[in-house]
């Protein structure tokens, strides 16, 4: 029987994957929309031959396949082929990821970092943000990909903020503080629609 549907959001280097680690500790079905989209690149030759047609030869690796790395700094440095790309892949995540969730029986956690933008907030039954302060998010960014400051605040720009993300809120989990602290709050949440069934 289908438990709850929660949508997990946050921005970039937010926490989100702490956040749904934890659920998934607790016996939570996780959906990661990213995982969905790194499977669709690798195996779906459509999708492959339509990210060549748009984004050209230098997005391959030698042995063929979409360099994902090479692709997301296109993307984040331009609009209108980020928009193209996901074009390109959105529909064929949301499809796979609704599909999943048919096949899921009790709780259910879709972490997708463009629930809101996509409008897949108002398909689940609570929408979870990871916040954290803009500050923390750049340090954290610049730390976990090796990058400058001004490359952070670019990757951060392409998303909608925080600030308005927490609006189309339930619940908001607060990542400025520990990692413990944030799975406290993780477990709080899940006691919260669950009741004495969590421990």
């Amino acid at each position: 029987m289908m438990g709850w549907i929660i949508g997990l959001t946050g921005g970039i280097a937010s926490g989100k994957s702490l956040v749904s680690r934890t659920l998934a500790e607790l016996g939570v079905k996780v959906i990661d929309a990213d995982e969905i989209g790194r499977e669709i690149m690798a195996k779906d030759a459509l999708v492959k031959e339509e990210v060549v047609r748009v984004f050209g030869d230098e997005v391959l690796k030698e042995a063929g396949e979409i360099d994902r790395e090479k692709l997301g700094r296109i993307i984040f440095r331009d609009l209108n082929r980020r928009r193209i790309l996901e074009e390109i892949l959105h529909p064929r995540i949301q499809a796979q990821m609704w599909e999943k969730v048919q096949d899921c029986v009790g709780d259910v956690v879709l972490d997708v970092p463009l629930l809101i933008e996509k409008g897949e907030h108002e398909k689940v039954d609570v929408v979870v943000v990871v916040y954290i302060a803009r500050e923390v998010q750049i340090q954290r960014l610049m730390r976990r990909d090796g990058i400058s400051r001004d490359e952070a605040i670019m990757r951060i720009e392409t998303q909608l903020p925080l600030e308005k993300k927490v609006f189309y809120a339930h619940y908001v989990i607060n990542n400025n503080g520990s990692m413990e602290e944030t799975r406290e709050q993780a477990i709080r949440f899940y006691k919260s629609i669950r009741g004495k069934e969590v421990s």
